[in-house]
């Protein structure tokens, strides 16, 4: 079972639920793990950065090269990471030590914050690094 949980009345309401249905299981000596965690960002904060990233892709370069949105969501999700003080990328040697593996960070593992925070990132990695944001209709660069 996953409820998200919006307002206090609407939490109160979620869990006094979530009480009486395991109330009667406790007592007849079920065990149960309930666990709570900030909502993942939204699809809205997803585009937004994406959108975000795009635009960097279409106009920077990085080690004088292009680079696909991939690689850049790639570059700039560690690079906020590392200054963040997050848990960053790491590199390691392939199982058969033939090639390097890159392990990090993904966007779809951000919190709504998390996603918010990496977005403001974004616009001010864009204006120290002389990338213009071209904002769409269909691109909203607000923290839904």
């Amino acid at each position: 079972m996953e409820i998200e949980i919006f307002n206090p009345q609407q939490g109160h309401l979620e869990i006094m639920k979530l009480w009486m249905s395991l109330k009667p299981c406790l007592m007849v000596g079920k065990r149960f793990r309930v666990s709570v965690k900030e909502a993942k960002r939204s699809l809205p904060q997803n585009a937004m950065f994406h959108a975000i990233i795009g635009q960097i892709a279409k106009q920077a370069q990085h080690l004088g090269a292009k680079w696909d949105e991939e690689s850049w969501k790639r570059f700039l999700v560690d690079q906020w990471a590392n200054e963040n003080k997050k848990e960053s990328g790491k590199v390691v040697p392939s199982l058969d030590g033939q090639r390097i593996v890159q392990l990090g960070r993904q966007t779809k593992e951000f919190t709504k914050s998390e996603a918010s925070e990496f977005t403001e990132w974004l616009i001010a990695w864009c204006a120290q690094n002389g990338i213009e944001l071209n904002e769409h209709k269909e691109t909203n660069y607000s923290n839904n």
